[in-house]
């Protein structure tokens, strides 16, 4: 569990890019150190090549030396400057002519190489074992006349302060890199667990949170950064989980509320007939009351399981192209005779110049259409009241606007209206039949089409509801 937290694979990523870091590092170091000791050694040998070359074969050159001067004069110019370094002079086939006295007996090697360089005026550096542990670096610089290439001064430096340098270098790395990288993946190790520690509050605070307490929030910081994002963006699901609870507590009550007063009343009533009735009118009176009572319940669980199987995406739509023109008609001759018991004119009104045809589930819309078209007529009162369904366009939208002149809807219930089972007058809509649940089943059947409906309404006048659909349907597939 360890090596698998955040906190512990952040620091070993840090360590390992810290340790690639620090070694590409010590290596560049090391070969620019290497080259740049070298570069300055070759230039101390030509300096001192130059020299002795101007001082003991150029005419001239020097203090009134030349050619003739002797190799204990070029001792003593070595001497006077303090050099270390190994100096011999060759003759233009390779014959030695004078050494310095540091090098003991021993010759500066002349490579064939050297030679044919030397013979077409090239110096040239070579590195070169002679005694001891460390190697030599020899330059072998031609001096040139004006009948062609010369004498060779051969000058070589022992290489054991550049290497001993690089040796000394490469042991601070050794030493010093490993406690940087663990001292540095410590501090990875304590700045991970401090940017971690919100997470590992919110954690904790998200433990806390259940079912029964889901009024709760995850603290926010005020830092404003990506953990704060985080911790509001978990409070907002919170919300919505807060609601959707709340949302099925209300729906289970309500249910079993819907359902048990017409249980209610057919248990009642079948115990009033075991008890009271004798003739067998009293029974059929009796049975038709519980079948009102069946009705209404079916009804409830109808309307529940479309409600359900439309959240769970287990209700197909069948889209395809019809008349929204001539399922009016049809819903207007069905109004008319919903209404004329009651009195209620019912006008059409097709404000389009052409028919309208539009793209949806044909049997919802229409199923739609008529919910709202009963509504209006329902609780319309008997008598000189009217429904009015009027047709038209607004861009791409098509407009289905029904509004009646019944009691209409007091403007603090508008915003609940669609909730299910919601209910403005208990004792007036159980009278008249409904479930509360007509007008959830309307606002899904438009949303299902991505679109719109709004209310209007003035208590005592009437309401007007307006349904906005996309004649092009919607834009998904509503079977997926």
């Amino acid at each position: 569990m360890f090596v698998r937290s955040i906190r512990f694979r952040l620091t070993l990523w840090y360590a390992f890019t810290l340790a690639v870091i620090l070694a590409a590092s010590g290596f560049f170091w090391h070969v620019y150190l290497d080259r740049s000791l070298l570069v300055h050694l070759d230039e101390r040998l030509t300096l001192i090549a130059e020299d002795v070359a101007a001082f003991h074969l150029l005419p001239g050159e020097g203090p009134g030396k030349g050619e003739g001067d002797t190799c204990a004069a070029m001792e003593a110019f070595i001497r006077v400057h303090n050099w270390g370094e190994y100096v011999q002079i060759l003759d233009q086939q390779g014959s030695i002519e004078c050494t310095s006295n540091n090098l003991d007996g021993f010759q500066l090697p002349l490579g064939k190489g050297a030679l044919q360089a030397s013979g077409r005026g090239e110096p040239i550096f070579e590195r070169i074992q002679l005694t001891g542990p460390y190697s030599v670096r020899l330059l072998t610089y031609p001096v040139m006349r004006a009948t062609g290439a010369g004498h060779m001064v051969q000058v070589a430096a022992s290489m054991a302060p550049l290497e001993e340098t690089l040796k000394e270098f490469r042991i601070i790395l050794m030493t010093f890199s490993p406690l940087a990288l663990l001292v540095l993946s410590l501090g990875g190790w304590f700045l991970a667990g401090r940017a971690l520690s919100p997470v590992v509050r919110l954690t904790r605070a998200a433990r806390r949170i259940n079912a029964e307490n889901l009024n709760q929030r995850l603290p926010v910081e005020g830092s404003r950064d990506e953990i704060a994002h985080l911790a509001e963006t978990f409070n907002a699901m919170l919300a919505r989980l807060e609601s959707s609870f709340r949302k099925i507590k209300q729906f289970s009550g309500d249910a079993s509320h819907e359902l048990r007063t017409p249980l209610t009343i057919l248990r009642g009533e079948t115990e009033v007939a075991l008890r009271w009735a004798k003739e067998p009118e009293e029974f059929r009176k009796m049975l038709e009351s519980n079948m009102e009572e069946i009705d209404r319940m079916g009804r409830i669980i109808e309307d529940l399981l479309l409600l359900a199987k439309s959240e769970a995406g287990g209700l197909p739509m069948e889209c395809k192209e019809f008349s929204l023109s001539d399922m009016l008609q049809d819903l207007y001759m069905q109004g008319r005779t919903l209404g004329e018991p009651k009195g209620i004119e019912v006008l059409l009104d097709m404000n389009v110049a052409e028919e309208i045809r539009i793209r949806g589930d044909e049997l919802r819309i229409r199923q739609m259409l008529l919910n709202l078209i009963v509504n209006g007529i329902k609780y319309t009162p008997a008598g000189e009241g009217r429904l009015a369904i009027t047709l038209s366009l607004e861009g791409d939208n098509v407009s289905v606007a029904i509004a009646d002149s019944g009691i209409g809807i007091p403007e603090e219930h508008l915003h609940h209206i669609f909730d299910r089972f919601y209910r403005i007058d208990e004792a007036r809509n159980r009278e008249n039949g409904g479930t509360g649940l007509g007008l959830a089943i309307v606002k899904w059947i438009v949303e299902a089409h991505e679109g719109k409906i709004l209310v209007r309404s003035t208590p005592g006048k009437g309401s007007t509801f307006t349904v906005l659909l996309p004649t092009r349907g919607p834009s998904r597939d509503p079977r997926r």
